[in-house]
């Protein structure tokens, strides 16, 4: 009778033990998963990669920010010493050599042409859109031979005035998933508004 009465009690125990292990190598999985594509994309660029700016898409309908945005996103990134931004004249003399005016907007499709002419290993393209009475501001980082996302930022403006903060904090942002170190953004991120003036 003991023994029929212990049955239950071992079989519970020996479902609960299996049941823990189960559940810990599944943890153990999703942590190491984790950790390595937080390792990889921590690791998108170096110090010696280049990235190009692309021009922003404005779909807002005001002309304000056609040009405006991503100039003031070049002076924002030029304060990182760890991003090596494609100057304005590297790329116009790319466009010359592609037989195309040296002025023409660069598109998302153009600037991976141009970083795959030139050995550029990633491009920067970043996007305005509205949203009810806000602006949404995009920015994404994108692997040039394979096209792949390395990263991505979004913030939101409540107003027009609020843009250029909004496009400072996730500059700033995507700095980070770029792989500088915190030490490095901490030093080098003055408020946009003082960058760009």
């Amino acid at each position: 009778e003991a023994s029929a009465a212990e049955n239950p009690i071992e079989i519970r125990t020996s479902l609960r033990l299996w049941l823990g292990i189960g559940v810990g190598a599944v943890l153990l999985a999703v942590v190491v998963v984790g950790w390595l594509s937080y390792s990889r994309r921590g690791s998108a660029l170096t110090e010696s990669d280049s990235i190009l700016l692309t021009d922003f898409t404005n779909t807002t309908g005001d002309p304000v920010f056609d040009g405006t945005l991503k100039q003031a996103l070049a002076v924002k990134l030029a304060e990182s010493p760890f991003l090596n931004i494609v100057s304005e004249r590297r790329v116009h003399e790319t466009l010359r050599f592609m037989g195309r005016p040296p002025e023409e907007r660069v598109t998302a499709a153009l600037g991976r042409e141009i970083c795959q002419r030139q050995g550029v290993k990633a491009m920067m393209t970043g996007a305005i859109a509205p949203l009810g009475s806000t602006y949404v501001v995009t920015l994404k980082a994108v692997n040039c031979q394979t096209g792949d996302e390395l990263a991505s930022v979004q913030q939101e403006a409540a107003s027009k005035e609020e843009v250029l903060k909004a496009l400072g904090r996730a500059a700033t942002a995507l700095r980070g998933d770029l792989g500088e170190a915190l030490s490095s953004i901490e030093k080098f991120n003055a408020p946009i508004e003082q960058a760009t003036t």
